[in-house]
């Protein structure tokens, strides 16, 4: 496979080249090769076994994460798509009554991304959207990857839909507000 190649599948899923090779970094060496004592003494010390296979999950965690911040919407892009002051949309985004869904970027940026999903589905304009988010706890709160995940993973129990499209369909939003109050909660 040529490098065009793999940063054309890199771009396409919104991930960069240093994605790719942080990803890579955490397999295994091709050679089989063993890390020295004083290396695995270093990792011990740090609390981290090198034997571990919790590195492709947390890979693969970084990795989705940063592809969601590539795909997400700016408070810029927002504004001009709605037509209104990036101020507004930000005051949309926080405090106990946001009817906006977003999460700062992860690079420690005070960024604001939103994601795309909410304005595709028209539910930036739905009442029971912010309704919706005003019960599950702020993005940055949790795990973004979680809450988009609760809001738009297709559900047996609402005909294969998601959360989010069944409120963009026009359902009754009490239950889906019982589900929400109950986010994060381990049974």
């Amino acid at each position: 496979m040529s490098t065009g190649t793999i940063e054309q599948l890199a771009d396409d899923r919104g991930l960069t080249m240093d994605d790719i090779a942080e990803a890579l970094r955490t397999l295994p060496r091709a050679d089989g090769g063993r890390l020295t004592t004083h290396e695995v003494e270093v990792l011990g010390e740090l609390g981290i076994d090198p034997d571990a296979t919790s590195r492709t999950p947390l890979a693969t965690g970084v990795l989705r994460r940063r592809q969601l911040e590539q795909v997400s919407l700016s408070t810029e892009q927002v504004a001009t798509l709605l037509g209104r002051q990036t101020s507004r949309i930000r005051q949309r985004l926080a405090g106990p009554h946001r009817s906006l869904l977003g999460f700062h970027r992860g690079s420690g940026r005070r960024e604001w991304l939103l994601p795309a999903f909410q304005f595709e589905l028209g539910l930036h304009d739905h009442a029971g959207w912010a309704r919706l988010l005003q019960a599950l706890p702020p993005a940055d709160e949790t795990s973004p990857l979680t809450l988009l995940a609760w809001l738009t993973d297709p559900q047996d129990h609402l005909d294969g839909r998601s959360r989010a499209e069944t409120l963009a369909a026009g359902a009754d939003i009490d239950p889906l507000l019982t589900e929400a109050r109950s986010f994060g909660v381990l049974v």
